[in-house]
């Protein structure tokens, strides 16, 4: 008998294809090496070819949904909600910050400072979701 699929499953599993299919929807556009890292400053420190480049993200964000789910399930949350809202919050920022490399490996101006602050905004609102969820409510 087949699973039967989650929304939550089917909502990752679209945020993760939408990635992949924007990473092939620019491939003629992307150069050779495509930068995947960068310092604080916006300086790129780290090249891979262009497949990995493409590939990479979505890549690590089927990894990331897999250990999400094994982590849930062996340690359920006592709120159910909370588990999903931050399974697809996680695919969804992973997904952001894939478009910001393709962006600015498209020339695109990208700026890290917001970068930096929105990741930083996202992670304290996600724990602060997640403590109060099992804790406060």
């Amino acid at each position: 008998m087949a699973r039967r699929q989650s929304r939550t499953d089917i909502a990752s599993g679209a945020i993760i294809a939408l990635t992949a299919l924007a990473g092939v929807a620019v491939w003629s556009r992307l150069p050779a090496e495509v930068a995947i890292h960068f310092s604080a400053s916006g300086t790129p420190d780290n090249y891979v070819s262009k497949p990995v480049g493409v590939v990479l993200m979505p890549a690590l964000m089927l990894a990331t949904l897999i250990v999400l789910k094994l982590a849930f399930r062996y340690d359920p949350p006592d709120v159910p909600r909370m588990a999903a809202t931050i399974t697809v919050a996680t695919m969804a920022f992973m997904s952001g910050i894939h478009g910001l490399v393709l962006a600015w490996n498209l020339g695109y101006s990208v700026p890290f400072d917001i970068v930096l602050v929105g990741s930083l905004v996202w992670t304290v609102v996600m724990v602060a979701y997640a403590l109060k969820a099992e804790y406060v409510d």
